[in-house]
């Protein structure tokens, strides 16, 4: 692979708005079948420190890996089946309660400093599983919550990226305004010029 395609390759995109929803963005064009990105270890531990929730010395492995495009697949299906309205796939809920299994292997305590009690926070450990838990809990919280009604896929031609849209109206149609939003206004002009 050239050092100019592994740069494109690297160029994730963020416009999901929440850190579940980029994950499932790193495999693209799903509705051409897919490009995935996260191909090696190497990829996700790129991916973990663009994201900002691990540093690049997160060591990641084949399984780890494996372990990491299922729960992306399991949270895309659970995506779609929100934004379709049909029924949430057992199988998504299975691989996410593993990983919310897993978050709560460090849960919150209280610390007692100096006699005055302290709450510490029940962060999961910066390695790739705990990552990985944080994107699941990300998810469960979005899936679970009240503004699930948000969960989008764009309406660009030939884009099917996922979205969570935070717009007041909630009417946002495209993962980005300057991609697929322009392209669209633009085509809609043609085709009124027509």
């Amino acid at each position: 692979m050239s050092a100019e395609q592994e740069r494109q390759d690297r160029d994730w995109v963020w416009y999901g708005t929440r850190i579940s929803v980029d994950f499932v963005n790193t495999r693209r064009d799903r509705w051409a079948g897919g490009r995935e990105l996260l191909r090696e270890p190497a990829d996700l531990t790129a991916w973990f420190e663009a994201a900002a929730i691990g540093p690049a010395c997160i060591p990641v492995d084949g399984p780890l890996l494996a372990q990491a495009v299922e729960l992306r697949e399991a949270v895309d299906a659970g995506l779609l089946a929100v934004v379709e309205g049909t029924a949430f796939p057992a199988a998504s809920q299975r691989v996410l309660n593993a990983w919310l299994a897993r978050a709560v292997e460090n849960p919150p305590r209280l610390d007692v400093r100096d006699g005055v009690p302290v709450l510490t926070a029940g962060v999961p450990p910066v390695d790739g599983r705990g990552a990985l838990s944080r994107i699941a809990v990300d998810a469960a919280e979005m899936f679970g919550g009240a503004d699930r009604d948000r969960l989008r896929v764009c309406a660009g031609e030939r884009c099917g990226a996922r979205f969570y849209d935070n717009s007041a109206a909630r009417k946002r149609r495209w993962c980005s305004m300057a991609a697929c939003g322009n392209r669209a206004k633009a085509a809609q002009h043609r085709r009124a010029r027509a």
